[in-house]
């Protein structure tokens, strides 16, 4: 059985890894956000006209027609990269593995830290009273009385 503090310190460490494992799922999130906004704006400024010559000249498309189809595919790229976003948002095995051992030391920590109050109390001034008046009885039990 392990004492108070190396479970104390264990849980710790626990937490230590679900943190490190949630700064690391939310760093990858924030790579995607980062990369749909980056694609969003340049794609603004640089691909509008090539789409728009695109859409104008080769499909013989009108000029409200043109731009709304550079609409339709910048609103599609940033859905993409969004959903990407959204889907690295779930956690991993490790921060999973993480939490569990984190639960389990909390569990042998709460069960130790019961124990230990327990012990306390019997070894107090209600335990000492309490065994004291057990060890009489006992004692009474066995002995002879005189007639």
């Amino acid at each position: 059985m392990n004492g108070l503090l190396e479970l104390g310190q264990a849980v710790l460490a626990a937490q230590g890894k679900i943190f490190k494992e949630c700064a690391k799922r939310h760093g990858i999130r924030l790579c995607f956000l980062v990369v749909a906004l980056v694609f969003l704006a340049f794609a603004a400024v640089t691909l509008h006209w090539v789409f728009w010559a695109f859409f104008r000249q080769v499909c013989h498309l009108g000029l409200l027609l043109s731009a709304t189809c550079v609409l339709g595919l910048d609103i599609l790229f940033a859905v993409i990269f969004l959903l990407l976003a959204l889907r690295a948002g779930h956690t991993g095995t490790a921060e999973e593995r993480a939490r569990m051992e984190r639960d389990r030391k909390l569990h042998e920590l709460k069960q130790n830290f019961a124990l230990t109050s327990l012990l306390g109390l019997a070894s107090g001034p209600v335990g000492r009273n309490l065994g004291g008046y057990a060890w009489r009885f006992a004692k009474g039990a066995f002995t002879r009385r005189k007639k």
